[in-house]
Parts: C-alpha cells; structure tokens; sequence
C-alpha cells in the first residue's frame, strides 16, 4: 500500500513489513528463538522446518520448555537443537514402559490387542481389549502397573510434511486422578502405532514426574 501511494511517512504506531525491505530473510534472519520467545515463534519453526503441529496447549508447554533451554544456555537455540530438545522431552519416551511388538484383531465393535511390553528389564505379554486401539493398550499398561490412573483429554493427528518419509505423527494429552496433564508424541508410518507411542509416551512421562525424574 505504501508503495502503491507513494507514501513518503508512515502513520502507524507500530510498522510492519516485509523483511526483504530491509534486506532480511523470514526464516533466517527474523524468527530468532531465546528466552524472550513466544510460543509462536518457537511453534513456527517445528512446523517449518520440521512438520510438528502443535496442538495449542502443547505450543504453551514447548514455549516454556525451549526458553528455559535457552535462558540456562545463555543463547539462542538452532532449529535443531529446538528438534532434538521437543523430541527428548515428548517424542516416544519409552522408559521405563516401551512397546515391543503388537498385533490387532477386531471384536465385535470393539478392539483386541496382543502386545509384548517390557516394563524396566521384564517382558510382559498381554492381550487386552478395549472399544479401539488406544483404550485397548491403556488396558494392558494397567495390567501391567495397576497403580495407574489416567484419563485422555484430547488427541489429534497428522501427515508430517517435511521431511516426513511419509510418516505420521499422533499428539496424546492425558491426566491424572489430581487432574494434572501430560502430553505424549509419537511418529511412526502407521497411524495406529504413531498414537499407541503418543500414549506411552504420555504416560512414561506422568510416572516420571510421579517418581521425581
């Protein structure tokens, strides 16, 4: 518009524009990830660069968790090291609880799993049913620690477009009997799979923080 008018001052308070006008480029020059990031930003560039997106409640968590990186380090953080940090704090935690292997038969209206977990160093081979896939494996991991109390809050999915190998990824959030929230990520080419590690994940990270980890 400034340019169509051929404006010579600006009238607003604050300016925007196009970073090539000042010789700058969006993705390399502008979204600069530290301390003082909002969530936005740091949303932007694991969906950018890397095809994460976010549920808005899980953008508020990985805000917080990647500028406090940032503020202990002193710097600003690479689109990598944003990556290998969201990945290490929410992407498939398998431990102690990891899935080993896991088949699917179809019951009625419902869903049975056979599944191998290994909890710590033990095995675990169960099978267990639900009304799908998700409410079947939340079965067995009580099975295997019935001290678990969970309930799911929300879940969404979707093709990672970047760099994606034609992967999927699941994105779990469920809460404990104190309603306390824990969000869980999982990737994977299978959909199904892709949201059983979301869940496991999910819940690795509530025994977690139970235990102080």
């Amino acid at each position: 518009y400034h340019k169509e008018h051929g404006l010579s001052q600006w009238s607003v308070p604050y300016l925007p524009l196009d970073p090539r006008d000042v010789s700058r480029e969006y993705e390399a020059d502008v979204i600069r990830i530290n301390s003082q990031s909002g969530k936005g930003g740091i949303a932007f560039i694991l969906e950018h660069h890397f095809g994460y997106d976010l549920p808005d409640a899980l953008r508020r968590e990985v805000g917080y968790l990647i500028k406090g990186i940032s503020d202990r380090a002193h710097k600003e953080l690479e689109p990598r090291e944003i990556l290998d940090a969201f990945r290490a704090e929410y992407v498939y935690v398998c431990n102690p609880i990891s899935l080993q292997e896991v088949s699917w038969m179809r019951e009625g209206a419902g869903t049975a799993a056979d599944l191998t977990l290994k909890v710590g160093e033990e095995f675990y081979y169960l099978t267990a049913k639900g009304n799908g896939s998700l409410d079947a494996v939340s079965r067995a991991l009580r099975m295997v620690s019935p001290e678990l109390s969970f309930s799911f809050e929300d879940y969404s999915e979707h093709a990672l477009e970047v760099d994606s190998d034609s992967q999927a990824a699941a994105y779990v959030k469920i809460s404990d009997d104190k309603g306390k929230d824990y969000w869980g990520v999982g990737v994977h080419r299978d959909i199904t799979l892709a949201s059983v590690r979301a869940l496991i994940s999910a819940v690795n990270r509530m025994n977690r923080q139970w235990h102080g980890q």
